[in-house]
């Protein structure tokens, strides 16, 4: 099956599949598309496949078969009821965690829109992911992270969706590598400058951040640093504004700005570590 959309996401989950190195619960983030629907469907059916090939799900098998015929006992699906999600829709849940998978090799949770949360609802769910239940999977789905408690995200391995970006190629890797040494090591100063010559052409500054997260993406996966996490909410808000047609070179500055400070900050807190206080 070839998938539309996001090439670093379907690498990334296509590994997570392949090596049978699955999250507990996954945050889906970033702008909602037809692509993004689509992978994360893929990746659901992959977790349900009982015989997955090489890192996709090989849509014979019975629990396959289940999915595509949208009866498969172990998918579970919640979305907002009005402008929340409430307490009672949460525990249209509990029932599951008692039980392992029915057909599958997992159970999936799919909750959209997580932000949208009650306060009691999100406590509840963070209960139930700083002890992760038996051959249990958890997709939270969002646009914006930055909405979410920030305990909930730390429970999560982050994907970002960059709406349909590529691969980078030699020439936009050298490029993107170039502005990360200068965010890490450089001056506001040189940064400025070097963001002068890029001009206000808005095709030219989105290329810029996309690549840029990119790499920063990648050091993210393995080091899980809070700071990388903040850098690419950052840069993601940045993509937003441009699509919003807000001024190119104010966009450019402030976002890199402010990445080059949380990066330049050495923030060494890792994601998976709990607080004391949970």
């Amino acid at each position: 099956m070839k998938l539309r959309g996001d090439s670093l996401v379907r690498g990334q989950l296509k590994e997570d599949l392949k090596k049978g190195s699955i999250a507990h619960a996954y945050l889906m983030a970033g702008r909602s598309s037809e692509e993004k629907k689509e992978i994360v469907m893929w990746f659901v059916q992959g977790l349900l496949c009982l015989e997955p090939e090489d890192g996709h799900p090989c849509n014979a098998c019975v629990s396959c078969q289940a999915w595509l015929q949208q009866l498969h006992p172990d998918y579970h699906y919640l979305q907002p009821e009005g402008n929340s999600l409430k307490m009672e829709q949460l525990r249209l849940w509990n029932s599951f965690f008692r039980y392992r998978p029915n057909l599958g090799r997992h159970q999936v949770f799919l909750l959209e829109q997580p932000e949208l949360l009650t306060a009691p609802a999100a406590n509840s769910l963070l209960k139930v992911l700083e002890e992760p239940l038996p051959g249990t999977v958890f997709l939270l789905t969002t646009e914006d992270e930055r909405s979410l408690l920030p305990t909930i995200v730390s429970r999560c391995r982050v994907v970002y969706f960059r709406g349909g970006g590529e691969k980078l190629g030699s020439g936009e890797e050298q490029e993107a590598d170039s502005f990360v040494r200068i965010l890490k090591d450089g001056t506001p100063a040189k940064l400025l400058k070097e963001l002068r010559l890029l001009g206000s052409d808005r095709g030219v500054a989105r290329n810029l951040l996309q690549a840029v997260l990119t790499v920063l993406e990648r050091e993210y996966r393995f080091e899980r640093k809070s700071s990388l996490a903040t850098c690419l909410s950052l840069l993601l808000e940045g993509m937003r504004q441009l699509e919003e047609n807000a001024s190119v070179p104010l966009v450019l500055s402030l976002t890199l700005y402010r990445v080059q400070r949380k990066l330049q900050c050495g923030s060494t807190i890792v994601l998976e570590s709990r607080d004391e206080n949970g």
